[in-house]
């Protein structure tokens, strides 16, 4: 294979886009990578002989590539390459030109790397970094605030001093709760928590969690009517990840129902999985938010939501254990009509081919 082949082949297969322009700003070649990002459903033909507005409409983009196709042999910088960043269609890339000799055909080489991605990670770490300060704050204030109240004088007035302390301890409580809560999701979301696969019985361990938690529910006047569907065989899963999906769940649906409401707790099978199901009579969940509801701090009602003691983790711990279980959870609400959450795992091999 000769040199211009395999340069060929590198630059048709690499992921970073490379088109080359002629001195009137005019495609002569593009790789695959461009092609596929910005002209679909052309083929390099098409697209040959095209000025590179028809493919980005970038102002930023096309001004800077204006900039050096104007340039002369005697302009100050014609031969350094420049980088520009820009947003199209929700995607984002970093472009790279090069000016060639002008003795060749092709005046400039622009390079495409797409990082939607990066930028996506970078948001994702900001929203965190700004909500777990937001989370912590409140908190450390209120345990400041009646620290410093106590050493200025109120701990000697005892009843003042038992109630300061009482809001003291919720709020490390609830503290301690987040750190936890966000230790846990990292280590779900890294992978480093080991998940041990082996056969369990799925309606044992729901029967066990909601007796776990019939007090908690009995406390708020609300009712826990269990309903397991007789023959419901084991399910590959990790038990304990199982088990903190379901505490989760449950202890979501008892927080959000009022006084004297229900919970209905479902297991069955349906099309070869073993499904759970926790059924409330709470305040329900506006369509708006039913596809955000299990992202990290997502709250349809944020002052409610810390009232209760909320991390606002819960449902993000649930997703993540579900998916590294290979599983699938989802919910359906109304507002107004409660919601039910429900999660499917997948039946052993010999309970399945039944």
């Amino acid at each position: 294979m000769s040199t211009s082949n395999i340069l060929e082949t590198i630059a048709r297969e690499m992921l970073t886009g490379a088109v080359a322009l002629d001195s009137a700003g005019r495609v002569i070649y593009a790789n695959k990578f461009f092609i596929s990002s910005f002209a679909p459903e052309s083929t390099l033909d098409d697209i040959k002989g095209k000025g590179l507005p028809e493919f980005i409409a970038d102002p930023g983009l096309r001004k800077v590539v204006g900039d050096f196709l104007d340039c002369t042999a005697e302009c100050v910088g014609c031969d350094e390459h420049a980088k520009i960043e820009f947003t199209e269609d929700e995607r984002s890339f970093d472009v790279r030109i090069v000016p060639l000799d002008e003795e060749h055909e092709t005046s400039l080489m622009l390079f495409f790397k797409d990082i939607t991605e990066e930028k996506m990670v970078e948001a994702i770490k900001r929203d965190f970094v700004a909500n777990v300060s937001h989370e912590l704050r409140t908190p450390l204030a209120s345990i400041k605030g009646y620290s410093e109240t106590l050493l200025d004088g109120a701990i000697n007035n005892k009843e003042s001093a038992r109630e300061f302390l009482s809001i003291i301890d919720k709020n490390a409580t609830r503290m301690s709760r987040l750190i936890e809560d966000l230790l846990v999701l990292s280590r779900v979301e890294s992978q480093q928590m080991q998940m041990v696969s082996e056969v369990i019985d799925l309606c044992e361990l729901v029967r066990a969690m909601v007796d776990g938690l019939k007090k908690q529910a009995r406390d708020k006047g609300i009712e826990i009517v269990l309903d397991i569907e007789d023959g419901v065989p084991g399910v590959v899963a990790d038990k304990g990840r199982v088990e903190q999906v379901m505490i989760n769940l449950l202890d979501n649906a008892i927080k959000y129902t009022p006084e004297g409401g229900r919970l209905d707790v479902l297991v069955c099978v349906k099309a070869g999985e073993a499904i759970v199901e926790v059924r409330d009579t709470g305040i329900g969940i506006p369509a708006s938010d039913i596809p955000r509801i299990f992202e990290r701090f997502y709250r349809v009602d944020k002052a409610r939501s810390r009232e209760l003691g909320g991390t606002g983790l819960g449902l993000a711990i649930v997703k993540h254990i579900i998916q590294s279980l290979s599983a699938r959870v989802w919910v359906e609400s109304e507002p107004g009509e409660g919601s039910v959450f429900s999660f499917a795992l997948r039946l052993t091999d010999m309970a399945a081919a039944e």
